[in-house]
């Protein structure tokens, strides 16, 4: 996979099982989709994301307030920087404000050709960049409701 900068097809397919969250159950939006992916997958998902991380880290191309899968920060951290930043502008007797935005599902919705092209800007190249293309491409998903009933397969993306 590494060597070849391909993504093995047999791991670019997952069950998606519905999760009941609250409220009316015949109603789709009150489950929550659980993705389950082949085991191996997940170790090579692990693999890429380290790397990835490596070189962002490593080129300094993260933000150093953005706090999102790093280790060695937490939301309490970011909780704790902003409110702190919000006390001292007021102690200072200056206005705040905020825009505040959830972006919890932001990447079941990204543009794949646009995130390429930011990978390949932030210096992401050669068969690394061909194996995180072919992880995005060509995946597909099939729904089960229960241990017997299976949705038809939903294509793939």
């Amino acid at each position: 996979m590494l060597a070849q900068g391909i993504y093995p097809e047999r791991l670019k397919f997952s069950l998606i099982k519905p999760i009941y969250k609250s409220g009316d159950k015949s109603s789709p939006s009150n489950y929550r989709p659980i993705s389950l992916l082949p085991v191996l997958s997940k170790i090579f998902e692990k693999v890429i994301y380290n790397r990835l991380f490596d070189h962002l880290h490593s080129n300094v191309i993260l933000n150093e307030h953005q706090h999102c899968s790093r280790s060695e920060t937490s939301t309490e951290n970011a909780s704790y920087i902003l409110l702190n930043e919000i006390l001292t502008a007021l102690n200072n007797k200056q206005i705040v404000g905020g825009i505040f935005c959830d972006v919890h599902k932001a990447f079941d919705c990204i543009n794949h050709a646009i995130l390429l092209e930011k990978i390949k800007f932030y210096g992401v190249s050669g068969k690394f960049y061909n194996l995180i293309k072919s992880y995005l491409d060509g995946r597909y998903q099939k729904v089960v409701l229960s241990h017997n009933k299976v949705l038809k397969p939903l294509g793939r993306k």
